[in-house]
């Protein structure tokens, strides 16, 4: 993950201006994905589990003066560590978020650690003004002083900004003092030539394959390109931009989905043109780990652990390797992303372990397997609750607890109205279903969900109702439209 190719000093007489990578940074709960969404005025954060950020994400937008800019959002839970480390390696500017309401907290002097490791500047937004006083935001500029973060009006050259992603408020101050920092760094790059990229997170889809998401250093990928991570190789055959948008290439400081791996790619490997490992090598960290299977002893947990993302199950992993109680630790049998399948039952049930999924989904096949074979299985959207649940189990819990089951309709019918919606007529298997809450989509034979929206319409015969109960039939309406197939099942997540 070399800076050398964003360092002005190194560029060629023929290279281009290219956008500056920008990674936000600070601790969990501050505001960083809140305040993306300010500025890309989308709803990033509300799609996450939990209220938190719990992956690396990177995307492109336009500020007032029509300088484009690359940010990359990075976690601020603890366990996250690793992304936030990977997400300053490939930035050129850092933003520090900090809350005014809460002040520098743990993973905030981590994020200072890791900007200065990087050798990137800092800009400091002070979050969540619309909560806070002026003597809130003078106390932070005091702790971060205390960590070798001095702001300019207290006599140093780091800018500040007060803001508020509620309210928009000096978030278009904060765009200009980064396209102003951005325009003093002289950012350039090579737009031919062999191009070079770095795998910031991938994961594995059941119904795409293998994806990753990029941040090109120099050159242009296009359509068609024959590429290289580590012993991972394939054939681009989709770019997309962060709102799923396709595009024909992707060129310096742009951060781009790569569809046409034949495997998942390692977080962190440099992505070309050409091979970069000797065939028979060191193996890719990101293939599936061949286990052995040892029984379960006193002193050992027997896990199975899968997750959405490579960057995930990185830091789930490393999560729960810390984790110790009553002299037992955890022994991982499988490590891999993607959905539980039939063959992590039978693998948990032959070394009597239980399978740990975070954010992934269960093969419905998978579950009745699991029920016969007595095999714990259980995914979680939130890591903290994952660590609570292993540490459950460290302590002498004989069964891993049954999730909560979710509300869930079923889809009898399918209407178009004149209007030119489609209705997904249905019958509420358990709970309620209520208008605005945000759902998935399930279908058999498919392991991943085949739709995540959001209810924008509920009726019981003519009339718009604001919830329906177990039991009941009704007619749904999904933000975004949805092709649905009778048999889909519709869960509140």
């Amino acid at each position: 993950m070399s800076k050398k190719q964003l360092n002005p000093k190194n560029q060629q007489a023929n290279a281009v201006t290219r956008p500056p990578v920008v990674v936000v940074l600070g601790h969990i709960d501050h505001g960083k994905t809140s305040l993306l969404d300010s500025i890309r005025k989308t709803a990033v954060a509300a799609k996450e589990a939990g209220g938190i950020t719990q992956k690396i994400g990177a995307y492109q937008i336009a500020d007032p003066a029509g300088r484009r800019i690359t940010f990359i959002d990075t976690p601020g839970h603890e366990a996250f560590s690793k992304m936030r480390q990977r997400g300053a390696g490939v930035a050129d500017l850092a933003v520090l978020v900090v809350a005014a309401n809460d002040g520098v907290k743990p993973q905030t002097v981590e994020a200072i650690a890791h900007a200065k490791a990087a050798a990137v500047p800092l800009v400091v937004a002070i979050n969540k003004v619309d909560l806070a006083s002026p003597q809130d935001v003078a106390k932070v500029k005091g702790q971060l002083a205390k960590e070798g973060v001095v702001v300019e009006d207290q006599g140093g050259k780091i800018p500040a900004v007060a803001v508020s992603a509620k309210t928009g408020a000096g978030v278009p101050e904060l765009l200009e003092i980064i396209g102003l920092s951005a325009d003093m760094l002289e950012l350039k790059a090579e737009a031919a030539g062999e191009p070079e990229a770095v795998v910031i997170e991938s994961s594995l889809s059941s119904q795409q394959g293998p994806l990753a998401t990029l941040v090109v250093q120099k050159g242009t990928f296009k359509v068609g390109d024959q590429i290289f991570a580590g012993e991972v190789s394939g054939k681009i055959k989709a770019l997309g931009d962060d709102l799923g948008k396709r595009l024909p290439e992707a060129g310096p400081g742009t951060p781009v989905q790569v569809l046409g791996f034949s495997a998942v790619p390692a977080v962190g490997s440099l992505v070309t043109r050409q091979p970069t490992v000797v065939p028979g090598g060191t193996p890719s960290p990101a293939a599936v780990n061949q286990p052995a299977v040892p029984a379960a002893t006193a002193a050992v947990l027997n896990v199975i652990l899968r997750a959405d993302t490579q960057g995930s199950l990185e830091a789930v992993k490393a999560a729960l390797a810390n984790l110790k109680a009553e002299g037992k630790g955890i022994n991982f049998l499988l490590e891999s992303v993607g959905p539980i399948t039939d063959s992590d039952v039978r693998l948990a049930a032959v070394a009597k372990g239980v399978i740990l999924g975070f954010n992934v989904s269960t093969v419905p096949s998978s579950r009745k397997l699991a029920d016969d074979l007595g095999v714990g299985v259980r995914s979680f959207p939130v890591i903290y609750e994952l660590l609570e649940a292993a540490e459950k189990l460290l302590s002498g819990a004989q069964v891993l607890e049954e999730e909560k089951k979710a509300p869930e309709a079923e889809v009898l019918a399918i209407f178009t109205l004149h209007s030119g919606d489609v209705v997904a007529g249905v019958k509420v298997l358990n709970g309620k279903i209520k208008y605005r809450d945000r759902i998935r989509v399930t279908r058999e034979g498919e392991e991943e969900d085949v739709h995540q929206g959001k209810i924008r319409g509920l009726k019981i015969g003519k009339d718009e109702v604001q919830e329906v109960k177990a039991g009941q039939e009704a007619g749904v309406l999904v933000k975004p439209d949805f092709d649905f197939k009778k048999g889909d099942r519709i869960v509140v997540s």
